[in-house]
């Protein structure tokens, strides 16, 4: 299994002239893009609303992963040693922290290769609703549009990444197409109630 790297601040990335092209990329998707309001969407608010005051409180990590896609194997490995790694760093925040951290997982080596990534998140995501987390997956040529305008892409990231972050109620109205999906996720929770997170 590849372990961890140390994750990386994403705002700190943006003030950071050393931090490497990929954080820098990424840091700046994030902001520029899913923190800004669409007025396509027909609502208020950021592409997704709790990136703003997360990238501000430093909560949004980046982290690397360097394996090519020789193996699939290893890149699921890599992603679950991802997500034991977030799960231990939150576990004992109060559920309005953890609302707040997500971490950003960018594969640096498969440029072009968002089907590897696609296969990933399609492997994984299952273990990862099991106990308690979620899984977003974002590259350049991504087609995923939001389901409030399908004419808006949601998920056109620099670099080829999996987002990791706890699951919500909310997260419910994504699954609801995808039975064995979403019967895992009322199985574990689910997940943090925004209403209710103090």
């Amino acid at each position: 299994m590849s372990t961890p790297t140390e994750p990386m601040d994403a705002a700190r990335a943006l003030d950071d002239p050393p931090a490497p092209d990929w954080a820098v990329r990424t840091a700046a998707w994030i902001r520029d893009e899913i923190s800004v309001p669409v007025p396509e969407l027909g609502r208020p608010g950021a592409l997704c609303p709790y990136v703003p005051t997360a990238l501000r409180r430093g909560h949004i990590e980046l982290s690397a992963c360097t394996l090519a896609g020789e193996d699939p194997q290893a890149l699921d490995a890599a992603l679950l040693g991802h997500a034991a790694d977030f799960r231990t760093r939150v576990h004992e925040l109060k559920p309005a922290e953890a609302l707040l951290r997500c971490r950003v997982v960018v594969f640096t080596a498969l440029e072009g290769r968002g089907d590897l990534l696609t296969g990933v998140r399609t492997r994984v995501k299952p273990l990862l609703l099991a106990v308690g987390l979620t899984v977003g997956e974002f590259f350049p040529a991504s087609p995923d549009t939001s389901i409030r305008n399908s004419e808006v892409p949601v998920a056109r990231s620099p670099w080829p990444s999996l987002a990791l972050r706890h699951s919500t109620p909310h997260d419910e109205l994504f699954l609801a197409g995808q039975p064995e999906l979403h019967r895992i996720f009322r199985a574990a929770g689910p997940g943090i109630d925004t209403r209710t997170a103090t």
